[in-house]
């Protein structure tokens, strides 16, 4: 295994990553109050009646973005006998001294063995590094995997957006969640 800097993605790299997607038993639903003396919002651990898949293909759009933001430097991917199987697509937000997050992905045939984890480490260190303040990352209220696996690298939850991908937020279909690890 090599874990190094991404200089660029070929299609066939892209290709090589697999499809991006999630299978989710349980999501977290989110419970807003909202009056002019107060505002709340909440969210609670539900499982659901039957599993939320979602599936998506890495598409030629993503890469040529994702090759703009690979450009800056911050990017690392993880290597296997030449062929890329995890990639971190990371972006400097000088506004505001963080790391973003855009894409984090592992190759189905290699999940579960700690790789996701050495990326997100790597990006935490070179955040230290490089004098940022936080490493931010987006995920949905319906990938609980995911969420429990930011925050058992110690990502917090620190912003929810209910309206980034639907205008539609009282389904509680998919909303957003922010989650942030402060450098030290």
């Amino acid at each position: 295994m090599k874990l190094s800097r991404i200089e660029e993605l070929s299609i066939e790299d892209w290709r090589q990553l697999g499809n991006f997607g999630y299978i989710s038993t349980h999501k977290y639903e989110l419970v807003k109050e909202e009056t002019q003396n107060f505002f709340s919002m909440r969210l609670n651990l539900t499982q659901l009646d039957s599993p939320y898949v979602k599936e998506e293909m890495n598409n030629e759009d993503d890469l040529k973005q994702y090759n703009e933001i690979i450009k800056q430097g911050y990017s690392f991917g993880l290597y296997s006998e030449g062929s890329i199987i995890a990639a971190a697509i990371v972006e400097p937000q000088n506004w505001n001294n963080t790391l973003m997050i855009w894409h984090l992905q592992v190759n189905e045939k290699h999940t579960r063995k700690g790789y996701g984890r050495l990326l997100l480490n790597r990006v935490n260190d070179m955040a230290r590094e490089k004098g940022f303040r936080a490493v931010t990352v987006e995920t949905q209220n319906t990938n609980v995997p995911a969420i429990h696996f930011y925050m058992n690298c110690d990502y917090r939850i620190e912003g929810i957006d209910v309206s980034l991908y639907s205008n539609n937020d009282t389904t509680n279909e998919e909303i957003a969640l922010y989650m942030r690890k402060k450098i030290e």
